[in-house]
């Protein structure tokens, strides 16, 4: 996988802008849609990363053909570890004594290695689809070289107890592995380097790797193996991928309560409409500029998909019990 650096910051600047301008979408669409986080593609519009070959074809592509045409000559490409490549050439000729050591070391480590090892066939469990369920929701799993990646990103303050609580146990108890979790100005990411994870996601789930927000689908073995891993399933995307809002209007007595969901792939969210429609949970679907959203409205509604689906993540479920203490009514949900 290739780099690209913009040849000057004067090409860099105009190529976001322009993206900016021909789509009107905000930064956080537009990180959405290659898959990443608004901090880091603050990263690459500020020239402090370069972005992938993958992500800048994306973004070109948003763009008119004599816009991409323009741009196409103000790119040079580089490979992914040019800088680090580089890096080690002025290492070595640094500290020439001091290479054969590190060459050791670095072979010894390699020796003491052990991959993750499990059975990606595994039988299907409700903890599994909540898994899938995330990584449809707000993942990215993608291949580099002999590197296999996967990665769910959220909110850095929001999301973290349910990053910490719920989807590494999950990870540590059905794939063997601590995933990685990291933090940066706004995000947190959780990442797992595993071949045979991507194998599980890809090959098994049929998750697109790479850009996946306008193909992705809830796997054919999931929606054939019953409510309980459809429910599932579900509660991951919606964990990771929803949101809970209150109307406070003045039309309503009350702050009118509001779950939805929304993704750029119309056979997702027909999938979900369609198991919503069986299990009686009504709803409403809308469309928006480049996607579409899936809402749940009122207080019957959301107890309907509240006692069949729910929520994992803290942050949606503090968020339903504060609109309740507005309300000054008991729980009306079941779990």
């Amino acid at each position: 996988m290739r780099v690209c650096l913009f040849k000057n910051a004067v090409a860099r600047s105009s190529f976001f802008n322009d993206i900016k301008l021909t789509t009107s979408l905000s930064w956080k669409n537009l990180a959405r849609i290659i898959q990443t986080n608004r901090s880091m593609l603050d990263n690459y519009r500020n020239g402090k990363l370069c972005i992938s070959e993958n992500r800048f074809l994306i973004l070109l592509n948003l763009l008119t053909f004599e816009q991409q045409q323009l741009f196409l000559q103000e790119i040079l490409y580089k490979s992914k570890n040019w800088g680090q490549r580089l890096g080690g050439l002025i290492t070595s000729k640094k500290y020439p004594n001091n290479i054969n050591r590190i060459r050791h070391l670095a072979s010894t480590s390699k020796k003491n290695y052990v991959k993750y090892e499990f059975n990606i066939t595994m039988s299907l469990s409700e903890k599994l689809c909540e898994f899938v369920g995330a990584v449809i929701g707000d993942g990215f799993t993608n291949q580099y070289g002999g590197a296999y990646e996967m990665q769910i990103t959220g909110d850095r303050i929001l999301d973290k107890d349910y990053y910490f609580t719920r989807l590494k146990p999950i990870c540590e108890n059905l794939f063997h592995i601590t995933p990685k979790i990291t933090e940066n100005k706004n995000g947190l990411r959780l990442t797992i380097y595993s071949k045979r994870l991507f194998q599980m996601l890809t090959q098994r789930f049929k998750i697109p790797a790479g850009v996946k927000a306008y193909t992705v689908a809830i796997p054919s073995e999931i929606l054939l193996a019953g409510n309980n891993y459809l429910y599932a399933t579900l509660r991951g995307m919606f964990d990771t991928d929803g949101g809970v809002g209150f109307d406070k209007r003045e039309i309503y007595s009350k702050p009118y309560i509001r779950i939805n969901y929304t993704s750029s792939s119309k056979q997702l969210i027909k999938q979900v409409s369609n198991i919503l429609d069986q299990n009686n949970v009504p709803h409403s679907v809308h469309s928006k500029t480049s996607a579409q959203m899936i809402q749940i409205n009122g207080r019957n509604n959301t107890s309907q998909f509240m006692s069949k689906i729910g929520f994992s993540n803290k942050r949606h479920l503090d968020k339903i019990d504060h609109g309740i203490t507005i309300n000054h009514s008991k729980s009306f949900f079941i779990k």
